[in-house]
């Protein structure tokens, strides 16, 4: 009797649900055409690394206007068709409902080792200050970044088979968008897709997970973005955002201050035959609260570092290899590009050459800097440019090329010792290796308003 009972029940479930999913259109609609979509290896998240806590707060749908067809509802061992399934918002509170997209963010987070906000206790008497505050929503959780997403797109074929058990797939496209409540910005906007198909396992319940699961693989793409693993981390969204605007600069912006660059000593050398004389360019800068690298451009004097390394001063002081202080003057800055023009007495050294054409992924590339402190300084390091990345509207060069604390401010050279980049930013030091950004010289030049006057090699 009760295995009867249960097959009674289960066309009056497929009728509920083909009235929510779907619709009995006249003309055959037929299965969706999924897409081939890549599934990408998430970064996960060192303990080490200062991430803030993160959580889903808004999830809305993006519909049409009218019935939209988004895939076929089929029912049986051998899941033939039932109906069409009809996206709309009644539809989506059965394929995507918030609370399992809500539940489903936070679990693929946590498996990366990124923080989430910790689960308030239910107050029902609130007797203290801090109790009160978390009972009060607009008085809590002002530290977390918010995520919202849109469902742009969805696509997915559902079979329910006797014993009220779910097969099938589903495509989904999402916009995404990281809010900072202290900075009232969004610091990350992106977007992710996902495939996922279930083959012969099923999921049991009385609606369909399959849509949820292609969610789930979805957001694991996006934790594949290396621009959202920076803009989740509070050291370097503070230091690229949150810093004060720069300060006044002692020449006017319009006015270009001229650089020499000469051209390679050694055109096309290898690294080995030209290091010697490229580390002397490279020294160590002292401010009041770290140290950092910088290295010489120009025959002058002038020095680029990050503005970050010099932070507030006015005045710092650079230490050469060979031990020599100089006092260096903060000439000017862009806190946004985080560059920073410095200015000493010309030191007597063959300044770094500057290349401004484009180098190509998978070139050979090193960095120069003074990792740890004075005591490591010049260290070298080998890798390749991986890519280019926007983060928050900025370029930056992507390589694996190993860097640690103390080498922002250093330059990033091609196998001629030519300077193709700045150091700025490393995740590979808190545990994800390759993870290292650089700024485009060309990049610096343009926001410090610096103009190149090309010299040959080996002329005044």
């Amino acid at each position: 009797m009760m295995n009867k009972n249960r097959n009674l029940t289960l066309p009056r479930m497929l009728t509920a649900l083909a009235a929510t999913l779907g619709l009995n259109l006249p003309a055959y609609a037929g299965p969706a055409t999924l897409p081939s979509i890549a599934d990408k290896t998430p970064l996960r998240m060192p303990a080490e690394a200062q991430a803030r806590p993160a959580f889903l707060a808004r999830a809305l749908r993006h519909f049409e206007q009218g019935p939209q067809v988004i895939g076929e509802l089929q029912q049986g061992l051998f899941c033939s068709r039932k109906n069409d399934i009809v996206w709309n918002p009644k539809s989506a509170d059965v394929l995507l409902p918030t609370s399992a997209l809500s539940a489903r963010f936070r679990q693929e987070l946590q498996a990366q080792g990124y923080p989430v906000p910790a689960a308030r206790p239910e107050i029902l008497f609130p007797e203290r200050p801090e109790d009160i505050a978390q009972a009060d929503p607009n008085r809590s959780g002002q530290a977390n970044l918010q995520v919202g997403v849109v469902v742009t797109q969805l696509q997915t074929n559902l079979c329910m088979k006797g014993g009220n058990a779910w097969t099938g797939e589903a495509y989904i496209r999402l916009d995404w968008q990281l809010f900072a409540p202290e900075q009232r910005k969004v610091i990350y906007r992106g977007s992710s897709e996902g495939v996922f198909r279930s083959g012969s396992t099923g999921f049991e319940g009385a609606s369909p997970q399959v849509p949820v699961e292609a969610f789930a693989v979805a957001v694991r793409n996006l934790l594949a973005d290396p621009a959202f693993a920076l803009a989740v981390q509070t050291p370097y969204e503070r230091a690229a955002a949150a810093l004060p605007p720069p300060r006044t600069e002692r020449q006017p912006p319009g006015v270009a201050v001229e650089i020499d660059n000469r051209a390679p000593e050694r055109p096309g050398a290898e690294m080995s035959r030209v290091i010697g004389e490229l580390r002397t360019a490279v020294v160590t800068v002292f401010s009041e609260r770290s140290s950092g690298t910088g290295f010489y451009i120009g025959g002058s004097g002038w020095l680029l570092t990050n503005h970050h390394v010099i932070g507030d001063a006015r005045v710092v002081r650079v230490r050469l290899p060979a031990g020599r202080e100089l006092m260096a003057e903060v000439v000017r800055s862009d806190v946004a590009r985080d560059v920073a023009l410095l200015k000493t007495a010309p030191p007597g050294v063959r300044p770094l050459p500057l290349r401004l054409s484009e180098p190509g992924i998978g070139e050979d590339v090193y960095a120069l800097g003074s990792p740890l402190g004075d005591a490591f300084n010049t260290t070298l390091t080998r890798g390749i440019l991986s890519g280019v990345r926007t983060v928050r509207d900025l370029d930056f060069q992507q390589s694996d090329v190993a860097i640690l604390p103390g080498s922002s401010g250093g330059p990033l050279l091609d196998k001629s010792g030519q300077v193709i980049g700045i150091t700025v930013a490393g995740l590979g030091a808190k545990g994800l290796a390759g993870m290292n950004f650089f700024i485009p010289v060309g990049s610096a030049l343009q926001r410090l308003n610096l103009q190149l006057q090309q010299r040959e090699a080996g002329k005044p």
